[in-house]
């Protein structure tokens, strides 16, 4: 029986994914006493997972509480961790919109080992497992591997990718590989796929699915094509926005509607239940987020939450509009059907019935 049960829990994306999957990848050789449980939620869920989690009787049996790519909201969260697992629990996050609070409870938030260099969760968990003794029982080898996929990882979530000019281009390529793989499988897949990927190194992973990339990629430029002929601007609280709706690729969708729109503060993408925020540095879409959506993030990425659903608005803007079609049709066909007595001037329509009505 394992000594130590550690709860972990984080965000549906990539990093997401990536930061927990570390640990359960390492766990046979840096944690060999210790079982994780993984539970993962979409952005601004987390004090809602966290609540419902603490009231199950199963929360009893854990020794650790971990949260990765996400920080608390509330205050009442931070006070259960204390309460529960004293100082057993460690946020992993490293969004600018909840530095303020982590910094509140700097004991528990792990920060960067490079300050100079953006992070994501999955790399802040890779900088803390390096700091473990144990690390050292983990094969050169693996440990070349295992950095690469990081680096992949926190370079597309932080959209160093696309911004950092002094990246290898391969680099580039392969994390933009890896998120499109990582977005092409359903949810419910998605730890399976990033432990697979984590199982073997990327090189070895890209080569037995190089049609599959090439078929992404293809099908993303068509995406991308068809979705930015949509694109419109407008002035939202003193700042130009260029708003689409996209339901896949919205990062990228985002990044290229700046370069095709240089006049717009920030990109605006739409989606079923969210938006995604993108900016060109002329507008702090994290503090846009969290003022208008309930959302958060980074400076120049940010989203949040929709509280009006942009489907049924847009079907219900197709009903209105063939409601009016339909009673102009109406309107028109009763004009044409009138009779030849209905525009006569009355006086002449009389005389016209007399005569005709003679024998």
């Amino acid at each position: 029986m394992a000594q130590r049960l550690i709860k972990l829990f984080s965000h549906n994306d990539l990093d997401g994914f990536g930061a927990p999957l570390l640990l359960k990848t390492l766990q046979p050789v840096m944690f060999e006493n210790t079982e994780f449980d993984m539970t993962n939620c979409g952005a601004g869920r987390i004090d809602e997972e966290l609540s419902r989690w603490m009231q199950t009787a199963e929360a009893g049996r854990f020794t650790d509480v971990y949260i990765m790519d996400m920080t608390p909201d509330s205050d009442y969260s931070f006070k259960m961790l204390n309460e529960r697992f004293a100082n057993h629990w460690l946020v992993f996050d490293h969004h600018e919109s909840e530095a303020e609070l982590r910094q509140k409870y700097a004991t528990n938030s792990i920060v960067p080992a490079d300050p100079a260099v953006n992070p994501s969760a999955t790399s802040l968990v890779w900088d803390w497992l390096k700091q473990q003794p144990a690390f050292a029982k983990v094969d050169e080898q693996r440990q070349k591997e295992l950095a690469y996929l990081v680096e992949l990882i926190r370079a597309y979530d932080t959209w160093d990718w696309q911004n950092d000019p002094e990246m290898d281009e391969q680099e580039r390529v392969d994390a933009d590989n890896f998120d499109q793989l990582f977005w092409f499988y359903p949810l419910q897949d998605s730890e399976e796929f990033v432990q697979n990927v984590f199982n073997t190194s990327w090189q070895e992973y890209q080569d037995a699915n190089r049609l599959l990339i090439r078929t992404l990629n293809e099908r993303r430029a068509k995406y991308l094509k068809s979705h930015l002929k949509d694109v419109l601007v407008a002035e939202l609280d003193g700042h130009k926005f260029g708003v689409v709706y996209a339901s896949d690729y919205k990062s990228e969708i985002a990044h290229e509607l700046l370069e095709q729109h240089p006049e717009v503060d920030a990109a605006l993408v739409v989606s079923p239940v969210s938006i995604s925020l993108r900016s060109n540095g002329k507008l702090d879409v994290a503090k846009f987020a969290e003022k208008y959506f309930n959302g958060g993030g980074h400076a120049d990425a940010a989203g949040g939450r929709l509280t009006v659903n942009p489907i049924e608005a847009g079907e219900q803007a197709v009903i209105d509009d063939l409601k009016q079609t339909i009673d102009n049709q109406q309107s028109k066909q009763k004009s044409n059907e009138s009779t030849l007595a209905d525009n006569l001037d009355p006086e002449v329509a009389a005389k016209m019935a007399a005569l005709f009505g003679k024998k």
